[in-house]
């Protein structure tokens, strides 16, 4: 190659690797599994993906957005009284609040469900429903029971027993969408790749038209360094659900992976795709940014990353206080407070 003698490799970077998950702080006090979902004043999924956070004693302790038919989740919850907000949008629907009791008895992870309907903004009309991602399955109850103690188990960290119960619910209904991707999304987090995809795909074959389907794969596809896949599948998500910030945050970060996978001291060839990968990064996670109102604080984390590898090392502190301000009980608050530390005195 020609042209490496001219370039100045980096310098190592101070920003440790930033794990990408979903928009969350997490409780992890608990066990029990709080559901639901948004239903819009129509009666139908809202038009675009709904902010939701759940509150307890006062204090917001998590956060997601919905997926495209209205749904949320959140788990590692313990018992008491919690308080759900959607957020409203300004044009068609207020902000919503709801109050949840988790009375859970015994030590058994459990699963409660609270759904929140929107009201509409006073002198809007309700239009009529919308039918957005309408995939839906008639499953015998056994094997939603099967299924909903299989997640349990997954949570109680008993991983043998969780998966048997998943399989239980798929010899139960062999077409179950929902048990194929929980049970993929077991096997993408053991780092089971070939076993993820395999049932990955019965679920595609069922629903193909489910964006959590491609963030998983994408998810897989980062892991394995295949970035232009990752690249094309998180693109396929945002198709299906263009609203929801979760996709353009993951291909964000999937081109932020790539870039950090490239040595731009080696060429100018190179030092180009460098340079390539880093602007479509940024240009994703701005746009999850701006889909989630700015209220997705992850997003803050990786620019830090990104800003730091383009040598800008005051921007990256900016944006690692930006996530402070939003997310100031995170459990990594004293690892950010000292990178921010580093990169300011960083020359």
């Amino acid at each position: 190659m020609t042209g490496g003698t001219n370039l100045k490799k980096p310098a190592r970077l101070i920003l440790p690797l930033l794990i990408f998950v979903a928009a969350s702080a997490v409780l992890a006090q608990g066990a029990h599994t709080l559901q639901g979902k948004v239903i819009a004043p129509n009666g139908g999924p809202p038009p675009q993906s709904v902010r939701v956070t759940l509150t307890y004693s006062g204090r917001p302790i998590y956060e997601t957005f919905t997926d495209a038919g209205g749904h949320f989740s959140f788990t590692g919850l313990i018992r008491g009284t919690y308080e759900l907000t959607a957020e409203g949008d300004d044009v068609n629907f207020e902000t919503t609040r709801v109050t949840a009791e988790l009375t859970a008895f015994g030590a058994a992870p459990q699963l409660f469900t609270q759904d929140i309907q929107l009201r509409a903004l006073r002198g809007k009309p309700i239009g009529p429903a919308a039918v957005v991602n309408a995939f839906t399955q008639d499953v015998p109850k056994s094997a939603a029971e099967a299924l909903e103690q299989g997640q349990k188990l997954d949570r109680e960290g008993k991983r043998a027993e969780a998966v048997a119960k998943i399989r239980e619910a798929l010899r139960i209904f062999p077409s179950y969408f929902e048990a194929h991707l929980v049970l993929g999304n077991h096997f993408v987090k053991d780092g089971m790749f070939k076993d993820a995809i395999d049932e990955l795909d019965r679920a595609r074959e069922i629903n193909p038209n489910d964006d959590r389907l491609y963030q998983s794969f994408g998810l897989i596809m980062i892991a394995q360094q295949n970035y232009r896949m990752a690249f094309a599948v998180l693109s396929e998500a945002a198709r299906l659900n263009p609203k929801n910030p979760a996709n353009p945050y993951l291909n964000g970060v999937a081109h932020l992976e790539y870039a950090t996978s490239i040595d731009p001291a080696q060429s100018e060839y190179t030092k180009k795709d460098f340079d390539n990968a880093l602007e479509d990064a940024e240009r994703f996670l701005l746009n999850a940014d701006d889909l989630s109102s700015h209220k997705l604080a992850e997003v803050h984390l990786q620019l830090a990353r990104l800003y730091e590898k383009r040598g800008d090392n005051a921007r990256a502190a900016n944006e690692l206080e930006e996530y402070l301000k939003k997310s100031p009980d995170a459990k990594n608050a004293e690892v950010i407070r000292d990178a921010i530390r580093k990169l300011k005195s960083a020359r």
